[in-house]
């Protein structure tokens, strides 16, 4: 049996107005519409006074909605149809979510503190009063789709690790100041010899010694703020990446994966090469590499007999590490610590599961 529904233009109180903007809200993120609750709550009383489809359809709206009134028929509440709200006779109003095919509904009761329930539709029928379809005004967006549809970028590391490229910046302008206040020692070293050593000028001596005290002192400072904000920033880079290669390894299908567990570890470890360059010193390095050819240049232009001693020092220096960074890679084996290693299988080997069983 068909039941239209009643031409109801009766004027709509103040907490039947709230229950409906709360309905509408609760709809609204059914469909992940944005939209503020708050917002259709604070407004709904601006509606009093008007027909009850009048108000409906300018409050859906705000929200994002369409508003739509069908039959009270027993097939208007088929799952192709959900969500729908309807209103008892007594007022309260429910939103229908799920419809088990026989005669079971799951409903959402609106009140202060919403709650699910699950009734029987045959006795809920008699007792509906009005119902209301709301369906979004435009069609969906789901930004995860993005990902899928856009084609792949080979630059896509360069991308992320770069994406916050304004504040090295900051970065550049301390590894300037830090080399240039670095200078200080070559610049005392001369003031001394040249000046305080042939006229026994103490009082000039305690004031070069202040001003290289001062200069050590920025240059700690500065080296301390540029460490922090390095590391920060390469944390930052760390979680996109990783955020872009788990995800991307959690929408793989099972028969992209390797059988083996330790081949599929591995292809995630060679992230870690990248990861670890990222967030170690090495970037320290590279910044500081142009200003070290500078020294050479400002020692050859005040001393050019003796600018020789800095490239031969900085290789003896380079050249034991090397050796030693040689060594310890062919002593140690090609994987990650044993903590990390057993948690990448243990995550590789619940992903699996959970792939299977989803």
């Amino acid at each position: 049996m068909t039941r239209a529904a009643p031409d109801v233009e009766e004027i709509l109180s103040e907490r039947a107005l709230s229950q409906w903007a709360q309905a509408i809200s609760y709809v609204a993120s059914h469909y992940r519409i944005a939209c503020s609750p708050g917002s259709i709550q604070a407004n709904a009383p601006w509606f009093r006074g008007k027909s009850r489809t009048t108000a409906l359809t300018q409050l859906a709206r705000q929200a994002g909605l369409s508003f739509h009134a069908p039959d009270i028929d027993k097939t208007a509440f088929s799952q192709w149809r959900l969500p729908l709200v309807v209103e008892l006779r007594d007022g309260q109003l429910l939103v229908i979510e799920h419809v088990n095919g026989e005669d079971a509904v799951d409903v959402f009761v609106i009140e202060e503190e919403g709650q699910h329930n699950r009734m029987t539709l045959s006795e809920l029928l008699p007792e509906i009063l009005y119902v209301a379809a709301l369906r979004p005004l435009s069609a969906l967006k789901d930004s995860r789709v993005d990902r899928y549809i856009s084609r792949f970028k080979p630059d896509w590391m360069r991308e992320l690790v770069l994406q916050d490229i304004r504040p090295y910046l900051p970065v550049m302008v301390a590894a300037f100041l830090i080399n240039v206040l670095s200078l200080a020692g070559i610049v005392f070293s001369m003031q001394v010899y040249d000046r305080v050593i042939p006229a026994q000028s103490y009082p000039t001596l305690y004031v070069l010694s202040f001003g290289v005290l001062v200069a050590v002192l920025f240059g700690f400072l500065l080296r301390e703020a540029r460490t922090h904000i390095m590391d920060v920033l390469g944390k930052r880079a760390d979680m996109r990446i990783s955020d872009r290669v788990f995800g991307h390894a959690l929408r793989l299908r099972n028969s992209a994966i390797p059988r083996s567990t330790g081949s599929f570890i591995s292809q995630l470890r060679e992230l870690e090469q990248i990861r670890e360059m990222i967030t170690s010193s090495t970037l320290a390095t590279i910044v500081d590499l142009p200003f070290f050819f500078l020294f050479m240049v400002v020692l050859a232009i005040i001393a050019p007999p003796l600018a020789w001693i800095a490239p031969v020092a900085a290789l003896l220096m380079i050249l034991p590490g090397v050796r030693t960074a040689k060594k310890n890679w062919l002593s140690s084996p090609t994987r990650p610590p044993t903590k990390r290693r057993y948690a990448m299988q243990s995550w590789s080997k619940a992903f699996r599961d959970w792939k299977i069983l989803n």
